[in-house]
């Protein structure tokens, strides 16, 4: 088992490999009631130690596909960590039944499509990626830019 769940990490961080440039935008619905998420509130719910938004109710947490540029510069940039460390992390939470992961989506554009649906979901988005029917609350700045 041990041997396997190596493999499936060794597998992810190659998949992980691919760079990603430009600005993330963590987004909700417009009919959401939330507005704004502090770093630290994204953090703690990234990593299963929240479970509702600022305001109280209850989040879906939406993550991009295993294979995304897009993840693995969301977890970089948020805790410092690949996202093959973040599926082991995951994987040690699961077995103590503490907490649920982020849903991870087959398809980016099945992001915004869960978010429009749902006031009480959570996701992160390419900043290039544009929809009317979302709000930016939180936006995770690309350092490897140059000002």
């Amino acid at each position: 088992m041990r041997a396997r769940l190596i493999g499936v990490m060794l597998l992810l961080m190659v998949y992980s490999a691919s760079t990603f440039a430009g600005d993330i935008l963590v987004v909700v619905s417009k009919a959401s009631p939330v507005d704004s998420i502090s770093r630290r509130e994204l953090v703690d719910l990234y990593m299963g130690r929240s479970h509702s938004l600022p305001d109280g109710s209850p989040v879906l947490k939406i993550d991009a596909p295993v294979d995304s540029p897009t993840r693995e510069a969301f977890y970089r940039s948020l805790i410092n960590m690949q996202v093959a460390e973040v599926n082991a992390y995951w994987a040690r939470l699961m077995l103590t039944g503490r907490a649920t992961p982020p849903m991870s989506v087959t398809r980016t554009e099945d992001i915004a499509a869960l978010l429009e649906r749902n006031p009480n979901a959570l996701g992160y988005l390419p900043e290039d990626s544009g929809n009317e029917n979302l709000k930016t609350i939180f936006v995770i700045k690309d350092t490897s830019r140059a000002p």
